[in-house]
């Protein structure tokens, strides 16, 4: 890891658990080149301001412009929680956030989290309901407005976006999303209704906020990635626990799940790069540095979503399997054969009924895809770097244990 990710490493952790204050020798500019590239702008600016002022004065004004213009931002989106939850409760719809102000809710300042879309989940029966109340306010739907999406996006004008779920990503198929499944659908009703930041709303409790961390880091991390925000996101909630009250809110349900080693290993993670406090119950003699470095890696080589290398959309399909969400011992070209009969299937209704024509959906697909190269529509430059990415990324994921009893 180079000194640039591992400056800002010291200083996000330094911001959001304390210490000794860092030094940092990397330069300033880049550090924040990588924050932004991370999604942590906010929480490593204020950090490295003095430093800048004082070697880059041609650049503060610009940079400090972005924070602030980033704080206002994060406070239209307090803002509009609020107004969800009046719209929500003005028309008696059960609703609960995740993801942005339910994990701020966790953070020791709340500037120090970067703030995206508002999030939140809707019981299926009130969906078209919901739906008409945010149409209502004066947004417009962007995508998603099919029966079958698992949520729907709106904008409204200039900036606000907003995202009607119906469900959380990342709950495999199988008798383990089952059981997952079931526990996620008791998410509304026991939420809990918090004031922060000057709003009023619903977020999960513990218990459900925890396993939407998880299932949301392992929908990422084993397709496009993530990034240093899901990382202190996940560092903060677990840091709140002591070990008793983590073991005894979570072991159980996560063990089951196939999930236990997962919340282990991300702490550790965190442990070693963020500095939260030692953890026992995240202790594993089957979790060594060598794994933590790989997914420290990983999660920095890609950026949040995946931003920083846009080839690793390339890589999902040699990598896990998008149904199942979860990442098995194929190769990567057999992994890759799995990816286009599921394509096959997909985009030819009539040959995942009738399964002798498969062969005929290769071969239409692969005309597609041939079409593409010869349009120019898709490069295949870079191709044999993709698949060497590919298996490190699949190995590393695969040593996780995923949704495995």
């Amino acid at each position: 890891m180079d000194e640039i990710k591992n400056s800002l490493l010291r200083i996000v952790g330094f911001q959001l658990f304390g210490g000794e204050r860092p030094k940092v020798s990397a330069d300033a500019l880049e550090i924040l080149d990588e924050a932004k590239n991370q999604t942590v702008f906010t929480t490593a600016f204020p950090f490295l301001q003095e430093e800048i002022l004082k070697k880059h004065p041609d650049r503060f004004a610009k940079l400090q412009e972005d924070y602030f213009r980033d704080l206002i931002l994060n406070t239209n989106n307090y803002k509009e929680h609020n107004e969800l939850h009046e719209l929500m409760t003005e028309r008696n719809i059960p609703y609960v956030l995740f993801k942005g102000l339910a994990s701020v809710y966790y953070y020791p300042d709340s500037s120090m989290r970067d703030m995206g879309d508002v999030d939140f989940l809707v019981y299926e029966k009130d969906f078209e309901k919901a739906k008409n109340a945010v149409l209502s306010a004066g947004f417009v739907v962007e995508h998603g407005d099919d029966s079958d999406s698992m949520h729907t996006v709106f904008s409204r004008e200039p900036k606000s976006i907003w995202e009607q779920h119906r469900g959380v990503n990342g709950i495999p198929d199988g008798e383990t999303g089952e059981l997952i499944q079931k526990d996620i659908d008791e998410v509304i009703s026991t939420a809990r209704m918090v004031e922060y930041e000057n709003a009023v709303c619903r977020i999960p409790d513990d218990y459900h906020h925890g396993l939407i961390i998880l299932l949301h880091m392992v929908s990422h991390m084993t397709s496009e990635g993530i990034g240093l925000r899901h990382l202190c996101d996940w560092a903060v909630f677990a840091n709140k626990f002591s070990d008793d009250e983590f073991s005894k809110l979570f072991e159980e349900k996560l063990m089951c799940f196939g999930l236990w080693k997962f919340a282990q290993i991300m702490t550790a993670v965190s442990e070693k790069y963020l500095g939260i406090k030692h953890k026992n119950w995240a202790e594993n003699p089957r979790i060594d540095d060598e794994l933590l470095s790989a997914i420290i890696e990983d999660i920095l080589s890609g950026g949040n979503f995946g931003k920083k290398d846009m080839n690793r959309y390339r890589e999902i399909k040699y990598i896990s399997n998008r149904d199942e969400r979860t990442v098995d011992d194929k190769s990567v070209a057999a992994q890759a054969f799995n990816t286009l009969n599921q394509k096959t299937y997909a985009d030819y209704r009539w040959i995942a009924k009738y399964k002798v024509f498969l062969p005929v959906g290769w071969i239409a697909e692969g005309a597609k895809y041939l079409g593409l190269l010869l349009t120019g529509k898709r490069k295949s430059e870079g191709t044999s770097a993709m698949l060497k990415e590919a298996a490190k990324r699949k190995d590393i994921y695969s040593r996780m244990d995923l949704f495995k009893h």
